[in-house]
């Protein structure tokens, strides 16, 4: 067996799991005494930041920005039969993301103070997270900087017990270069084009050939100001320290009173994470929040408030746009429903050609406004942006006076997550997806992020689309994304009150109004000046060079063609599989829709690490053996296809989906009627308690045919129930609606090839 070459471009968060979760495997195969391959591996990092940096652009070591989700475990599929205990900590160690950020900010004591000095809404997530003494890392717990600085030790001692006990693992890590091209004229042997940004010098030739890519790149970014506006705008991470260098500047901040003049005003643009990132930071630097350290407590200087009017102002080009809050209410989480069950969840996402999110929006509507005793119209309905800061901050008092309060917040986005990621309710939801994964193994995807990847997929290859559906998908899918990346309550909250009481503001405007004087030394937008602007970078493709030089060389597409096959592989226009497995942002909106989720990495990474096993063995087979298997991307896929259920198993299942769909579809229907009839929450509410089957819902409407106003909306529930047909994907078209392995699947494979292997001391070839 001879040596293999692969590059990792990107050494953010996904590039570390795969070198930790290697790593960890590897160690797992050699302490359990199992057959491994240790042919000589090559494995090369290339990153765009100073290893000084930290990690990605979200969990820099200099960013002062509060974390908005919960952080990982240790990769639970690391198969650790057998080990001792002290080997089970050393490989959990690496991927204990959760662990070993509660380490760092339980240690000494010391962060509070430095929350305190630098941002007042990650001291409120980490004080509230914290209040027993032990870190509670299942939700939104510190600042997103720990994050970098866990990610980094991991890497540190992965890479220590990697020089101990794997020796024929080479692993470099170079830093300020970026990957410009990747040359795939011999698609087995990808040759890269690295410039150092310091010098600008440009190195590719034969010391940048490779036997396999995984571009871990995530996201790109812009800055959406430019000239002058640019020059005068804070545009860097969220910074403590530069943000008042950046005051400072503007002759807003007052160096003796370490605090911002009462009177100055700043714009931020956008009304999400990225705007809500600053929020707090800005207000660490007045006297607005206080906290208690005898009962650790945050409150409210009313009176300081008042000297700070309009000291912050948000805008954004579109109304009806405001970041949502993360209500995590146990009397929600725990809350059952006895309109729907798992199956009639799992059907949705069944039906052949089906766009899912506006079905989803709508039955999170429905089941939202049975429970509130409301009509669905009334559930997340479109408002003025000043409406929906208005009900957020009413809705969020409404939970801080109460933690039990069964807020339309938590309903609602309980009811998105439970569609798109769990498809379960109650308090006995491990039990219920248990079940659900026995009665439907072929139909229930693995993680709730295969899941989420399928959702855009019908919509963007469906042959024939109309520009109003593809809106209602975009609108629907923008609706359902604001309730899963909610801001964490405590910092929602903040803003929320900050906004009661005039501290914050919202006005209507694009970047391209900002306007910048030389002469008052403000800024403008529509008339209204300020002092200062904070422009948060903003994702982009546009900026992704490598990826577009990338899909040039990749084979034109076909009406409805996925653009990338099964493993996130691309084909060239001869038909032949590039040595590249992309999960940067290419495919983002498109075949996936998480390449800035951390959750969605740590479900991802262990299945690319073994596929890169798995193809580095074929690949050195192929380089000892003088090319015995050329093409190792198709006999990887040959593994899949061998562990893939028969059309037979699948039908099966399917056709066991057809009662759940229709009762579901009955349902929905159903409930546009009686909205459209009886117009009221309580009347909506008593109807849908009489109609939890489909014959107890027929029985009403034989009622409401009684109803004279009821003709209209009769005819339209009766047109649309006769055109209602179940018609599912087949198991072709089920597994092409996601690019990804599933976990049980790759382990599956991996079973199939090791025995294969170990047979007789080499690859066989796969029939």
């Amino acid at each position: 067996m001879k040596s293999t070459r692969t590059a990792i471009c990107g050494f953010g968060l996904r590039g570390r799991l795969f070198h930790n979760i290697y790593i960890a495997s590897q160690l797992s195969l050699l302490w359990r005494g199992q057959p491994i391959d240790k042919s000589p591996r090559y494995h090369d990092y290339f990153d765009l930041q100073p290893s000084t940096e930290g990690l990605g652009t979200s969990f820099q070591l200099g960013s002062d920005a509060a974390l908005n989700t919960a952080l990982d475990p240790p990769i639970a599929s690391i198969n650790k039969e057998g080990l001792s205990t002290e080997q089970i900590r050393l490989i959990d160690r690496l991927t204990d993301l959760a662990g070993r950020y509660a380490e760092i900010a339980m240690k000494e004591g010391t962060i509070m103070p430095r929350l305190l000095e630098s941002n007042v809404a990650a001291a409120m997530i980490f004080n509230s997270a914290s209040r027993t003494g032990k870190l509670n890392t299942d939700v939104a717990c510190g600042p997103r900087s720990l994050v970098g600085e866990a990610a980094e030790l991991m890497t540190e001692e992965a890479l220590k017990l990697a020089k101990e006990y794997l020796p024929w693992l080479s692993i470099r890590v170079r830093y300020e270069v970026v990957v410009s091209n990747i040359d795939f004229s011999n698609p087995g042997f990808p040759v890269l084009t690295v410039v150092d940004v310091k010098t600008g010098e440009e190195l590719t030739g034969p010391d940048f050939v490779y036997n396999l890519v995984i571009k871990c790149t995530g996201t790109t970014f812009e800055i959406p100001v430019s000239g002058e506006v640019k020059e005068n705008a804070f545009t860097s991470i969220p910074n403590s320290i530069d943000l008042t260098t950046y005051l400072t500047q503007q002759k807003m901040f007052d160096n003796e009173k370490k605090k911002i003049i009462p009177g100055k005003k700043l714009l931020i643009g956008g009304t999400s994470l990225s705007a809500f990132d600053f929020i707090g930071m800005i207000v660490t630097k007045t006297n607005i929040v206080e906290f208690n350290h005898q009962t650790r407590t945050f409150t409210i200087n009313e009176e300081e408030a008042r000297h700070n009017q309009n000291l912050i102002t948000l805008f954004n080009r579109t109304e009806g746009i405001f970041g949502a809050s993360r209500h995590l209410p146990n009397s929600v989480t725990n809350l059952d429903s006895d309109l729907v069950n798992p199956e009639m969840i799992l059907s949705l996402g069944l039906q052949k050609n089906a766009d899912t999110y506006p079905a989803i929006l709508e039955l999170a509507r429905i089941l939202t406004a049975y429970k509130k005793q409301k009509l669905p119209s009334q559930i997340e309905k479109n408002a003025s942006t000043i409406d929906q800061i208005e009900y957020m901050a009413a809705e969020n008092e409404l939970l801080a006076k109460n933690p039990d309060a069964v807020t339309e917040i938590a309903l609602f986005r309980k009811w998105i997550r439970c569609c798109i990621f769990t498809h379960t309710m109650g308090p006995d939801q491990v039990q219920q997806r248990a079940w659900l994964e026995r009665k439907y193994n072929h139909l229930v995807r693995s993680h709730g992020w295969l899941n989420f990847r399928t959702m855009s997929y019908n919509i963007c290859h469906r042959p024939e689309i109309e520009e109003g559906e593809h809106e209602l998908h975009c609108h629907a899918r923008r609706i359902a994304f604001n309730c899963i990346a909610a801001s964490p309550f405590e910092i929602h909250t903040l803003i929320t009150r900050l906004y009661k009481l005039g501290v914050v503001s919202w006005i209507q405007g694009a970047y391209e109004d900002v306007v910048w004087s030389s002469k008052t030394k403000k800024f403008e937008l529509k008339g209204y000046q300020v002092d200062g602007l904070i422009a948060p970078r903003i994702l982009t493709q546009k900026t992704d060079v490598l990826s577009e030089r990338i899909l040039k060389q990749a084979k034109r597409l076909g009406v409805g063609e996925p653009r990338y096959e099964k493993g996130r592989f691309l084909k060239n226009s001869a038909g032949e599989y590039l040595h590249l497995i992309d999960l940067g942002f290419t495919g983002h909106g498109i075949q996936w829709y998480d390449t800035n989720a951390a959750e969605g990495a740590f479900q991802l990474m262990p299945i690319v690490v073994d596929m890169a096993v798995i193809l580095e063995t074929l690949i050195s087979d192929v380089n000892s053996k003088g090319g015995q298997f050329e093409k190792p991307v198709n006999e990887l896929l040959k593994l899949h296809k061998a562990v893939l259920p028969t059309n037979q198993e699948f039908n099966e299942q399917i056709k066991r989906m057809e009662e759940p769909h229709r009762n579901i579809t009955h349902m929905i229907l159903y409930a546009r009627l009686v909205e459209k009839v009886f117009g009221n929450g309580k009347s909506f509410a008593q109807k849908m308690r009489q109609g939890k089957t489909i014959e107890a819902r027929e029985r009403v409407i034989v009622l409401i045919a009684d109803i004279p106003r009821a003709q209209e909306a009769l005819e339209e529930f009766e047109r649309d129930w006769q055109n209602y047909k179940f018609d599912p994907v087949n198991a072709q078209e089920f597994e092409r609606m996601t690019p990804d392995f599933s976990l049980e699947h790759m382990q599956a494979m991996k079973r199939i090839f090791e025995q294969r292997c170990h047979q007789g001391n080499h690859v066989p070839h796969l029939p």
